[in-house]
């Protein structure tokens, strides 16, 4: 069994914790002391890797032996080129992968140049120190120099590769670091050892011993990253050249990732305060942001809104054909432009404008999409109520001009009869029965006339709120009754059964209200009942419920179309507007009767069906 040497190991993991603490030392110190010990002790070490790296190999077990030149302290030199490209400008990284690449290729020199001295000449030595230093295979420390120049470059372009694509600080040190230390165990073993028989064992425990010093390094050199050296952001880093003719990572991390951060961070701002909704889509179109706004538009929170989460805020009525719209317009990656409803769990409706354009990466791919929504529900309630109001304006100028010709036939009709019935009284040979019926027909044409500018005299004054409330106590059941009398002649002479039914006895009967505009509108109703009744009958009368007295005028009449029982109430109405010309009036009877109604605090309504009869209420405040 492969026994391993754990004192090695340790002394190893020392030597490296020794080397790193030093390095962070003075690089945290550069601003007081400058980078100059840093860029001697990072020469000394080269100094000592030169002689370890082609020198000394310990072994760590039956397969693996380590060189601490090589691993500890060469890793940790390629650890400070790292550090310096992260944290320091163009300059001072340029110089120093420079000063270690002259550093060395200066000592292979004089390695040689020492060497040809002892190897030349007799030399004085009264110490008696050994000279096997000066044999160090200078081959393999040329080789060693142009890998450190080559693993420079690769730190920098791998760093910069995998910084495009992982965001984890430690994670891209860790990756760069076990790229390049392999790579490096790699060409220097095949280029140093190629001769060797064991290069096999030489080149697993180089690839061991760095990919373990890569995990190490990379802990210690993240902590202090984190930890003792964190980032500021500055702007003047665009003014700098970098090393190899492109921004080095340090540029590109303060100026681009914290540009990117600071953006995000005002965009994030900037949501919380604009008065619109703003989304985030994948390219998909799953939602996967919705700023603080959206949320009080539709009543979702931003985790219920993510995916496919915010069609459930809105109107199922809506809810298919917005949600097709919007997949159909992602497919076709198109602009979307919709407007659609939201229905919040209090049944409140509110109406928005969407809005979404595809949002595209640097090789004009979309990854997503970016909207807006408004609250355009005032908007949308004035639209429809200007269009109410358009149709309801349409509606009254029909019917004006129904009420004017309507008016002038009303009008002519009554005043025709008496212009022509004056003219026949002219006449010399009438008897008296003739001239007293002329005189019956220009009375009643008279009457009919004079109830015509009553009804337009009324309905002004109501438009003008001019009508005055005057309270007085008095008893229906006589007013009923009085009613009753007057139209029984009329009722009778249509053959029409009319009918009173007063369901208070007459201590009980008496009522508080106006009596004049009372007597108005029984008389509209009972006097629309018989106009618009040919045969049957029509019934009048009341009935006590509670704190009120409901008021009924029911007739076998030619009824009311569902479609016209709320227009009849309007100004200038008749049940049929198309036959108005068929019977007598303004169509203006029921709007009076209205308007009264609502004066003495009550309700008026009708339940009627076409051609079966109609039967209208109204109710009147009754205090016992």
């Amino acid at each position: 069994m492969d026994t391993i040497n754990f004192y090695q190991i340790s002394i190893f993991i020392f030597q490296g914790l020794v080397v790193a603490s030093l390095i962070l030392l003075l690089f945290r110190l550069r601003t007081v002391m400058g980078l100059g010990l840093l860029f001697t002790s990072l020469g000394l070490f080269q100094f000592i890797q030169v002689f370890l790296a082609s020198t000394l190999y310990f072994e760590v077990s039956e397969t693996l032996v380590v060189s601490p030149g090589s691993s500890v302290l060469f890793s940790a030199t390629l650890f400070a080129v790292l550090l310096i490209y992260i944290k320091e400008d163009a300059i001072t990284a340029r110089k120093l992968i420079y000063a270690l690449v002259i550093a060395n290729i200066v000592l292979c020199f004089l390695l040689l140049s020492f060497r040809w001295n002892i190897e030349g000449a007799y030399s004085y030595n009264p110490f008696d120190i050994s000279t096997e230093f000066f044999y160090t295979n200078v081959f393999v420390l040329f080789v060693g120099t142009g890998i450190l120049f080559i693993d420079s470059i690769l730190i920098i372009f791998i760093f910069e590769f995998i910084s495009k694509h992982i965001s984890h600080l430690f994670l891209r040190i860790l990756y760069t670091m076990v790229i390049v230390l392999s790579f490096d165990a790699i060409c220097f073993t095949l280029g140093s050892f190629w001769f060797f028989e064991d290069i096999s064992k030489i080149l697993y425990s180089g690839l061991v011993s760095k990919i373990f010093m890569a995990f190490f390094y990379s802990i210690l050199f993240t902590i202090y990253l984190k930890y003792f050296e964190k980032e500021t952001y500055q702007t003047d880093y665009i003014s700098f050249k970098d090393v190899y003719h492109s921004l080095t990572y340090k540029q590109k991390f303060e100026v681009a990732e914290k540009a990117v951060q600071l953006t995000e961070s005002r965009y994030h701002t900037l949501t919380s305060l604009v008065p619109v909704g703003i989304f985030m889509t994948k390219a998909d179109g799953k939602t996967t942001f919705v700023n603080p706004k959206w949320c009080s538009i539709s009543g979702l929170s931003q985790e219920q809104a993510l995916n496919d989460g915010w069609l459930k805020a809105v109107h199922p009525d809506d809810r298919k054909k917005l949600k097709q719209g919007w997949y159909d317009d992602a497919k076709r990656k198109e602009d979307s432009d919709a407007e659609y409803r939201f229905l919040s769990p209090d049944g409140t409706i509110t109406w928005v404008l969407g809005r979404a354009i595809p949002e595209y990466n640097d090789k004009q791919q979309i990854i997503g999409y970016v909207g807006t929504i408004t609250d355009i529900t005032k908007i949308k309630l004035y639209e429809l109520e200007l269009n109410r109001l358009k149709e309801k304006a349409e509606e009254s100028d029909r019917l004006k001009s129904a009420f004017l010709a309507n008016m002038s036939h009303e009008i002519r009709t009554p005043m025709n009869g008496i212009m022509g019935l004056a003219e026949l009284l002219k006449e010399p040979k009438l008897t008296g029965d003739e001239q007293q019926l002329y005189l019956d027909l220009i009375k009643e044409s008279g009457l009919r006339m004079l109830n015509i500018i009553k009804d337009i005299i009324d309905i002004s004054k109501i438009e003008a709120d001019q009508v005055k409330v005057s309270i007085s106590e008095f008893n229906i059941n006589k007013q009923t009754e009085y009613l009753y009398q007057f139209f029984k002649p009329e009722t009778d002479k249509k053959n029409i059964i009319l009918s009173l039914n007063n369901s208070l006895s007459n201590t009980e009967a008496m009522l508080k209200t106006d009596k004049e505009k009372f007597n108005a509108i029984l008389t509209n109703l009972v006097k629309n009942a018989i106009k618009y009744t040919n045969e049957g009958s029509i019934e009048f009368g009341y009935l006590k419920e509670g704190k009120l007295l409901k008021f009924y005028v029911k007739d076998t009449g030619i009824g009311i179309e569902k479609s016209r029982q709320d227009a009849i109430f309007d100004r200038f109405v008749q049940a049929d507007i198309e036959d108005r010309y068929a019977l007598e009036g303004a169509g203006i009877g029921l709007s009076i009767a209205k308007a009264y109604v609502e004066m003495l605090n009550g309700n008026i309504w009708v339940d009627s069906k076409k051609n079966k009869g109609s039967t209208f209420y109204f109710t009147i405040p009754y205090m016992e």
